[in-house]
């Protein structure tokens, strides 16, 4: 993965977020090519997963939620315990592995579970408040392998 990144790098595709005050992991900006790159792909995507299909209709939805998600599940559905693998970084839910101790994958030792949020909580606008709370609608992320 290194060699592929550096050279990605040095071919303009993409560059490290906030490469130059120390990096935000895991997070890349696209350069012009990359840029183009990503367009391509998605529009490629957009066209074999919607456009072709007569079973499939597509939306361009806001990926934020308020608190009150209905829906999408309860509280202690979006809230659960999860241990991550110190060596390899992966996260796993505590509730879905036969041993919490041990890494299903590998082997190595787990870390101690802890509560894992599966809704990204940030505000929108200026103000910082209760009324302003909303969170990453859970369904566009990956939280858990």
């Amino acid at each position: 993965m290194e060699k592929i990144v550096n050279l990605c790098k040095r071919r303009g595709f993409v560059f490290p977020s906030s490469d130059i005050y120390g990096g935000l992991g895991s997070t890349y900006d696209y350069g012009p090519l990359g840029a183009e790159l990503k367009r391509n792909v998605k529009e490629a995507w957009w066209r074999y997963m919607v456009q072709e299909r007569t079973d499939v209709i597509g939306l361009d939805r806001r990926f934020c939620s308020i608190q009150d998600v209905g829906s999408l599940g309860t509280s202690e559905e979006l809230h659960r315990p999860a241990g991550r693998l110190q060596k390899c970084q992966h996260r796993f839910r505590a509730d879905q592995i036969p041993d919490p101790t041990k890494c299903p994958d590998c082997g190595g030792e787990l870390t101690e579970a802890r509560q894992f949020n599966m809704m990204l909580k940030t505000f929108l606008g200026p103000v910082e408040d209760s009324a302003s709370t909303v969170y990453l609608r859970p369904e566009r992320r990956r939280a858990f392998r």
